[in-house]
């Protein structure tokens, strides 16, 4: 199998920062519960970006009772869940990392490298490997390095 073993960039607009009142009347959006029950420093164990740094300005869209809307800019800082899918492909009885909360674009970024790798669809990066390939822009999006990615994958042994 041959794979594209190149930096995948998914930003190239200049980036533009909240203010901190911004920041401060942002309520968390879909993900309320985890963004208020984060301390203000809270740093994403993937991008070690604070919950002011992953806060960014995009296209934001909500439904409506006839289907989706148009959208709208506005500021949004997804937050996950993250959590090991990969017992049955790494040889551990247990998960290789207990379930976390990262930022959007760190969970992002690891279904990107799985599918760009071709990874078994239940494997997960963990939070300090995403770390590992991922290039961080605070209020942006990630870049990923791919050959990095693949890099831990070999050293895993898959």
């Amino acid at each position: 199998m041959r794979i594209s073993l190149s930096i995948y960039c998914l930003s190239s607009m200049t980036v533009k920062q909240p203010t901190s009142e911004e920041f401060l009347e942002y309520d968390g959006a879909h993900c309320f519960r985890l963004w208020k029950s984060l301390p203000d420093p809270w740093r994403c164990p993937g991008c070690n970006r604070t919950k002011y740094e992953i806060l960014r300005w995009t296209r934001r869209y909500y439904k409506s009772g006839v289907g989706k809307c148009p959208g709208y800019m506005g500021w949004m800082a997804g937050l996950h869940r993250h959590h090991d899918h990969s017992q049955g492909y790494v040889d551990r009885s247990i998960g290789r990392f207990p379930e976390t909360v990262v930022c959007d674009q760190c969970n992002s970024s690891d279904g990107v490298a799985k599918r760009q790798l071709s990874l078994p669809e239940g494997f997960s990066f963990s939070p300090s490997e995403i770390g590992e390939f991922i290039t961080p822009t605070p209020h942006g999006k990630h870049s990923i390095d791919f050959e990095r990615a693949q890099y831990i994958i070999l050293r895993l042994g898959l």
